[in-house]
């Protein structure tokens, strides 16, 4: 399995809306992808959303994140988020949010606040 774990944090208020509404869409291309097998949403802050999708290959990752409501959503991604992150890597078991959030962190060379979870 390829699991793709995805930060965002936005701008600020004026975002909100371009944000939440290319999540909707891109939420709902995803729920129709091939070979996905898990997806979560979770958020840190008003400011700070989360993904995790869990693929069968990274094949059917990429025909997800290169097409459709995805990829316009990846073409707007920098103007809305000053911080924009991803991590993928192979596993046997879909991971915790826990694990999910400190493999992006780790690779982006963030201390880790692990009280906050």
């Amino acid at each position: 399995m390829l699991i793709s774990v995805t930060r965002v944090r936005v701008k600020g208020m004026w975002v909100l809306p371009f944000f939440i509404y290319h999540i909707v869409r891109s939420t709902k291309q995803l729920n129709r992808a091939a070979g996905l097998l898990h997806s979560d949403l979770t958020r840190d802050s008003w400011r700070v959303g989360w993904t995790m999708s869990v693929w069968e290959n990274k094949d059917r990752m990429l025909e997800y994140r290169n097409h459709g409501n995805h990829a316009k959503a990846m073409r707007i991604a920098r103007r809305i988020g000053d911080e924009v992150e991803a991590v993928h890597w192979d596993a046997d078991t879909i991971p915790s949010w826990e694990e999910a959030k400190i493999r992006l962190h780790q690779k982006y060379g963030r201390k880790l606040d692990q009280n906050k979870w």
